[in-house]
């Protein structure tokens, strides 16, 4: 059998801590969960009218990128009559993907902290959010503004 269902965490890591804090116990969860998915919906940037931006340093830092800001054009939204003058058109959601394998297994068994999950995650390809969204900035679907307002990305800074 398998049971789809709903839990409120800031992203698909932070499941387990959750799910240890309503009380699961760490045996229940392992072997038992095979995948966990985290998504939030931002708006879409409408195509006839968002604007070319050249990121600042915070944008920069942001986004993660090591470039200078001549190397990269974001956009921002414009505002035209196909929007209603807010600069969006439509609605697409940034995911993050967690498929449980044997070494997470283990260390939700061991009760890892959050750190010790991530850091193995990553070793697989695991993608935040936050991966998920920049992406969507920097292929011009989406704005920094609206990222920022859906998901936290001073999270990267650290």
């Amino acid at each position: 059998h398998q049971v789809l269902t709903t839990l409120h965490t800031n992203s698909a890591i932070g499941t387990f801590p959750r799910l240890l804090d309503i009380g699961v116990l760490p045996d229940i969860m392992t072997g038992n969960i095979i995948g966990v998915i985290s998504q939030r919906l931002v708006r879409l940037l409408c195509p006839h009218c968002k604007v070319p931006h050249k990121p600042d340093d915070v944008e920069l830092r942001l986004l993660e990128m090591d470039t200078s800001p001549s190397d990269i054009t974001i956009y921002e939204p414009g505002g035209c009559s196909h929007c209603a003058n807010t600069g969006y058109k439509g609605r697409v959601a940034i995911i993050e993907a967690l498929r449980i394998n044997n070494e997470l297994d283990e260390l939700i068994a061991k009760r890892a902290t959050l750190g010790e999950l991530k850091a193995m995650a990553k070793q697989t390809g695991y993608m935040t959010l936050a991966d998920d969204a920049v992406r969507c900035v920097l292929e011009g679907r989406t704005s920094l503004t609206e990222i920022t307002r859906v998901i936290d990305l001073t999270q990267r800074l650290k």
